[in-house]
């Protein structure tokens, strides 16, 4: 509707206690006024629909969450109830996705489509963008699923449900047991092949996305090597060097014993046990197809129930620090698989907000600023930055060497006997101090 005029449709809206009068609903390219003539017009945006339920020919809806929270039913739409509950569902997400960072132009089509998943079936919004697929279901009691590209593995023209099957090989669409399916689109009939070519497209983006930066950090390695870092090193999948076997120590000679980051490198492994240190790397490009503009990110489990976060590119003046297990469950060792599901969400987190790290890091006070908006919406709008953002714990300016590394000691002292969620490392402050002193010197963080 950005492009288009307001839309004006005329019914009857209903409160919750029963009053009915008539009503009009304007919808705007960012949001919709509800009026009455017997009440001052309410003015909302599309991201305020917490519920949008189409029951016995009414549309019913609910803006905001909790005691506030305001509930009208719109009836006697006649024809254009469909259009009403249409509207307000794709601007809703299509106001969202915005929030969390998608870039969805104007003309993409939001679809309706049947759908089946391992435990969920019915209707859903369906959304293609550059890194992936949205796939809202109508019945909002069902999560919405924010599909990323590089988790996209086969996908088939499926004769028995008259659509396509996708199988997933990631945190965003998982394999399903028994090699079935992770998705069907049921019932699509001659657009079937287009929505195949559609997500075999985004797949296949992402692996030749892959290919282009590995090659060009081993140009001159063997073709298995090049072979095996491509197909692991699949738009942020944080890869460990028992997974990269021989691909490893290639990489992290190409990549990271190269300044300026080598001696963080190298002192983020001493600190966490030198050669058996656990780390992870990951890589991605800036936007799907901009290879020559790769961001490559390192991980290094430390000691005092922490992972550091590197981004490998210039302009990243910190080392950013999380939480891996809850403080209050550390006991001096950590469960198993406790790191990998920790860098997996920071690094997904990365890819989620297009490499944005203040959403994460900024301190409380600094977020509730005006300047701040959009990252307060992003962290609304993405579930893996929120969690991301609940694991920081502290960045780490690189002023000197020997200073960044006292400070480094410090915090994981300190860290490994933290057992209060809420507490803030007595460092902290002076580390976003001189972060905010270089950003004003011209200096990214």
């Amino acid at each position: 509707m950005s492009d288009q005029a307001p839309v004006v449709l005329r019914g009857e809206g209903r409160r919750p206690d029963g009053t009915a009068s008539p009503v009009v609903v304007t919808l705007t390219a960012d949001g919709l006024t509800i009026g009455t003539d017997s009440a001052a017009p309410v003015a909302a945006a599309f991201r305020d629909l917490s519920s949008i339920v189409v029951d016995a020919g009414a549309v019913r809806i609910a803006l905001g969450t909790g005691p506030l929270a305001e509930r009208w039913a719109f009836e006697r739409f006649g024809q254009m109830t469909g259009l009403l509950a249409k509207s307000l569902r794709d601007g809703r997400l299509r106001q969202r996705l915005a929030d969390g960072l998608v870039e969805v132009p104007a003309s993409a089509s939001i679809d309706l489509v049947e759908y089946e998943a391992p435990g969920d079936s019915g209707v859903a919004q369906l959304l293609y963008h550059d890194r992936g697929v949205v796939l809202a279901p109508v019945d909002e009691r069902h999560a919405v699923r924010r599909i990323r590209r590089a988790d996209i593995g086969a996908v088939a023209l499926d004769t028995s449900v008259g659509g396509i099957s996708v199988t997933g090989t990631g945190r965003s669409l998982p394999a399903a047991p028994g090699g079935a399916p992770s998705l069907r689109l049921l019932r699509m009939g001659a657009i079937s092949k287009a929505h195949a070519d559609r997500w075999t497209a985004l797949r296949d983006g992402a692996h030749a996305d892959a290919a282009a930066i590995t090659g060009g950090f081993l140009p001159d390695a063997g073709f298995g090597e090049r072979r095996l870092a491509a197909s692991l090193l699949l738009e942020g999948h944080a890869i460990s060097p028992a997974a990269l076997g021989p691909a490893w120590p290639l990489l992290e000679t190409a990549v990271l014993d190269t300044p300026p980051f080598d001696a963080s490198y190298r002192a983020l492994r001493a600190a966490a046990g030198g050669e058996n240190a656990p780390r992870w790397l990951a890589t991605a490009p800036e936007r799907p197809g901009a290879t020559d503009a790769a961001r490559t990110w390192f991980l290094v489990g430390l000691p005092g129930n922490l992972v550091a976060m590197e981004l490998v590119s210039e302009g990243s003046h910190a080392t950013y620090l999380f939480r891996v297990a809850p403080r209050a469950s550390f006991s001096g060792a950590l469960l198993p698989g406790s790191y990998e599901a920790a860098v997996a969400e920071i690094s997904e987190a990365l890819i989620d907000a297009r490499f944005l790290r203040e959403p994460m890091a900024l301190p409380t006070a600094s977020l509730a600023k005006p300047e701040a908006l959009r990252y307060r919406l992003a962290l609304a709008a993405l579930p893996t930055l929120a969690a991301a953002r609940a694991r920081f714990v502290a960045r780490l300016v690189h002023n000197d060497q020997a200073t960044w590394e006292r400070a480094l000691r410090d915090l994981v002292a300190w860290h490994g006997t933290c057992r209060d969620e809420t507490a803030e490392w007595p460092g902290r402050a002076a580390q976003e101090r001189s972060i905010t002193e270089a950003a004003a010197g011209g200096d990214a963080s």
